[in-house]
């Protein structure tokens, strides 16, 4: 069960990579959709659908997947799963397609009032921006992640304490650590979460995919 302090990965992350003077995302709209399905996989793992050895997807567990993107994901792997064949973590990712993908999670932070939608043009072409109505919830997302990588005991006892490392790592992956957490007093926070980043699967995975599609 997701503690009552905490959204789902996606939605923070999103959360997260908001500029409210853009109306955009920080995180490079090129890599927003393989961090976002990597937030997904990490529901799935801390949640207990998937188990992880390494870089490969070794089990599944139907337990209630906690939305249709992360369903349709977790459908696709228990179908891989009935042959030999057990897919690595990078694969999912890049599986996981851009719709409904990380449009889903963007759909449901409008619906709940954390984004507006605005609609323009530019060159006679139409765009959206999504202004955050919200700011301070990325505020404190970030400040609740930092206090558990501050802790002395990793923020032994907090119920969002895998979760809070989890999504540090993913922060790390999708290149936000320094806007995040800015100059030296942010640097302690910054080492953690790229330490995070190389060490959890699901975070070490994202970063692969983003440094494989940079080097395209």
């Amino acid at each position: 069960m997701i503690p009552t302090d905490v959204r789902p990965f996606p939605e923070e992350l999103l959360l997260l990579c908001a500029d409210p003077a853009r109306g955009r995302f920080r995180s490079p709209s090129a890599h927003l959709r393989h961090v976002v399905a990597g937030a997904v996989l990490a529901e799935l793992l801390v949640t207990g659908a998937i188990t992880v050895e390494k870089q490969q997807i070794t089990g599944y567990r139907p337990v209630g997947a906690p939305d249709e993107v992360a369903a349709g994901v977790l459908a696709r792997l228990e179908a891989k799963g009935k042959s030999r064949f057990r897919p690595r973590l990078t694969q999912a990712i890049r599986s996981v397609p851009d719709r409904p993908g990380y449009r889903f999670h963007l759909d449901r932070l409008v619906a709940q009032g954390y984004y507006a939608v605005e609609e323009k043009r530019f060159l006679g072409l139409p765009y959206r921006r999504y202004p955050t109505t919200r700011p301070n919830a990325a505020r404190e997302i970030a400040a609740r992640v930092a206090a558990t990588l501050s802790a002395p005991d990793g923020g032994a006892g907090r119920p969002s304490a895998e979760r809070d490392r989890q999504l540090a790592g993913l922060i790390d992956a999708a290149g936000l650590a320094r806007r995040l957490y800015p100059g030296r007093e942010g640097a302690p926070i910054r080492r953690a979460a790229s330490r995070l980043a190389r060490e959890l699967p699901v975070p070490r995975a994202v970063r692969t995919v983003i440094r494989e599609k940079s080097g395209e």
